[in-house]
């Protein structure tokens, strides 16, 4: 089908333990369950009915391009889930593509600390970052991301929504969920040993540069101007990387 870009709904990559989950639930709180519609694989109880219909059901006339026409024709206002950038990018608004980036070393922990728990991986911290399927997991889902596009930072969570809230006039509010016990992954980081972190820190390099790179953009925004300029365009505030 021809492309077309899609500049009423609001697309929200789901980086797993970024924040994600909480955010999801304030989109829910704000616009209804109703007008969100989730994507978080096959398997996944969360994943829209819509969204099976499209991509998971084995029909090959279907595709994310039917998807994000069926549900625009819905008039929903949000798709997000855990999925890579490239497969809905095309059919959105660069300015409304939303997600949050996580300290890459944290976020590994926590997301390894879950799985081990969910018995989804079983072996040492050493051997999970081995695995290809787990390493710059922030860059794999955020490949191609634009300079236009909104990157929000988990450990200024509550920073995030209020600029969010300002440029969309949206109410959001901060709500805490799927949050590990007792520091969880923080924690967990700080007991490694060298070995560990000069594993981690080898491998994934470029989480680290997207980070670094996402954390500055997100300092710039500090006493950011009113509306009229809008926080979501990067390039029109030139920004230096």
């Amino acid at each position: 089908m021809q492309r077309q870009v899609n500049s009423d709904m609001w697309l929200v990559v789901h980086t797993p333990k970024t924040a994600g989950t909480s955010f999801r639930w304030a989109l829910e709180k704000y616009f209804g369950r109703s007008k969100i519609v989730c994507d978080y694989g096959p398997k996944a109880d969360a994943t829209s009915d819509v969204v099976r219909e499209h991509l998971y059901s084995g029909d090959e006339s279907k595709g994310p391009g039917t998807l994000v026409e069926d549900i625009s024709n819905q008039k929903k206002q949000i798709l997000i889930g855990h999925f890579y950038l490239p497969k809905y990018v095309n059919y959105f608004d660069t300015q409304n593509i939303i997600t949050f980036v996580r300290e890459p070393l944290v976020r590994t922990c926590s997301e390894y600390l879950h799985r081990v728990k969910n018995k989804t991986f079983s072996g040492t911290f050493s051997e999970f970052v081995l695995k290809p399927v787990y390493q710059n997991l922030q860059s794999q889902f955020l490949s191609g991301i634009s300079d236009e596009s909104f990157v929000g930072i988990t450990e200024q969570y509550r920073e995030a929504l209020r600029y969010i809230n300002h440029d969309t006039q949206w109410n959001l509010t901060r709500l805490k969920k799927n949050v590990g016990r007792r520091g969880g992954g923080q924690k967990f980081a700080k007991n490694l040993s060298v070995k560990e972190l000069d594993l981690f820190y080898k491998i994934n390099m470029e989480d680290v540069v997207l980070y670094n790179s996402a954390v500055r953009r997100f300092a710039a925004l500090e006493g950011y101007p009113p509306k009229n300029l809008g926080f979501f365009n990067w390039k029109k505030r030139n920004l230096q990387e």
